[in-house]
């Protein structure tokens, strides 16, 4: 099978998938461009913020189109603040009237990448040392609460999106002084041990729920 990708954002995400999809599905090799794409592959676009990546969505049918030998597209974006019902629609209606030789995949990242990264609770010491961190704990604990149910934060004008990042950030440089975490940096979550613990969460817990389709849009 070969698979073409769009992700929303910035470089960041499409280095997480790059280095998660063969995680999930070990037969799949990524290329660094669709024209490369010959048997079990997959490349990865970066669509950039609202709305340019509806822009490149609709340039992604395209090249599924005139190459012909992609079997599936997989378009990932994230919810945050529309509920995950909401933002699937509205890529599902954009697509609507988009023929597309391939079949399409819509997984949404409910609400951001940062919150299936978040269900690694081993990140997330029991009685951390940062004291920024120890108001988030005690605010919203990750660790036996549904990443997926974080709420924003009003104190810093944060909303869950950005609230999100914040915390993945102060938790990981909390465990692990020598990591940190940004959009544009996202080295820390690239390990297959972590990977590996964000699906153990949602396979014993069913929380972050939303992972599942990231696990299903691969096999």
């Amino acid at each position: 099978m070969n698979i073409h990708i769009v992700v929303e954002g910035v470089k960041g995400a499409a280095k997480v998938y790059e280095i998660w999809v063969p995680l999930v599905n070990p037969r799949l090799t990524y290329v660094s461009h669709i024209s490369d794409i010959v048997n079990d592959n997959f490349s990865i676009v970066g669509g950039g913020g609202y709305p340019q990546y509806l822009e490149i969505i609709d340039a992604a049918i395209d090249d599924v189109n005139n190459y012909r030998n992609i079997q599936r597209l997989v378009i990932g974006v994230d919810s945050e603040e529309f509920s995950y019902q909401e933002k699937y629609r509205e890529i599902e209606d954009h697509i609507s009237s988009l023929p597309c030789l391939a079949e399409i995949r819509i997984v949404v990242q409910h609400f951001c990448l940062e919150t299936w990264a978040l269900g690694n609770e081993v990140i997330v010491k029991t009685h951390p040392n940062s004291d920024v961190l120890r108001k988030y704990v005690n605010f919203f604990n990750v660790r036996v609460e549904d990443p997926e149910l974080l709420p924003g934060y009003s104190e810093e004008e944060l909303n869950r999106a950005q609230f999100a990042a914040k915390y993945l950030k102060y938790a990981l440089n909390d465990k692990y002084k020598e990591l940190t975490y940004s959009k544009s940096n996202p080295t820390a979550l690239l390990h297959h041990k972590y990977f590996g613990r964000v699906k153990q969460r949602l396979q014993n817990t069913g929380h972050i729920s939303s992972f599942a389709h990231f696990l299903g849009a691969f096999v």
